[in-house]
């Protein structure tokens, strides 16, 4: 279900869960707590993305080869998707529907032109990751009950007396990902609705 709460809701839950008041408006106050939460809520975010495979920011597309470069001990060579959290898998036409994934790659810093890129030996590849989703419209509850726990962790010592909140905040965080890493892999068992939505086809 997608979120209709924004940033300064997000905060808000942060902050009640170390027991400091909530803000009016994160971006314009100019309190502790509301500066606090500016200065980490971008790395927040990538980072509470990189700890799940979300369903709701997968994508997979064909990557785009980069045919002048090599990297020694792999046949291909292809562009790093610009709007990719992390990268989970190389895929092909194929191991798209039947899951069998036995492409192996690694990311690498391409040797002429210093940008970052995907070594495999998978022909005409797909890469299969979550995205840079930053509009909180898009994420779903679990994220953003992760991105509250997260951020709560990481302002807790600056905000709050109590010394026992970061190791609250932290094990809630951990486990809190846990069931989302859970629930999207228990949900992505659907792959006729999560694929048919979110798979782009070579043209």
């Amino acid at each position: 279900m997608p979120n209709t709460l924004g940033k300064t809701e997000i905060c808000n839950i942060a902050l009640r869960r170390i027991g400091v008041r909530p803000v009016n408006n994160v971006e314009t106050d100019v309190s502790t707590p509301a500066t606090e939460l500016k200065a980490i809520w971008s790395l927040a975010v990538h980072s509470v993305l990189r700890g799940a495979e979300w369903n709701f920011a997968r994508k997979i597309i064909p990557l785009a080869e980069l045919n002048e470069e090599k990297v020694l001990g792999w046949d291909y060579l292809y562009r790093y998707p610009n709007d990719c959290a992390v990268l989970w898998a190389i895929e092909d036409e194929n191991s798209i529907r039947s899951g069998d994934l036995n492409h192996k790659w690694e990311s690498v810093l391409s040797p002429e032109t210093n940008q970052q890129a995907i070594a495999t030996d998978c022909p005409q590849a797909y890469g299969r990751y979550t995205a840079l989703v930053e509009d909180p419209t898009k994420w779903d509850s679990q994220f953003v009950d992760c991105l509250g726990w997260r951020l709560a962790t990481d302002v807790c010592q600056a905000l709050a007396s109590d010394t026992g909140l970061f190791s609250k905040c932290s094990q809630m965080y951990a486990a809190c990902l846990s069931a989302a890493q859970t629930a999207n892999k228990t949900e992505k068992n659907n792959d006729e609705e999560i694929y048919g939505f979110f798979v782009n086809a070579r043209g």
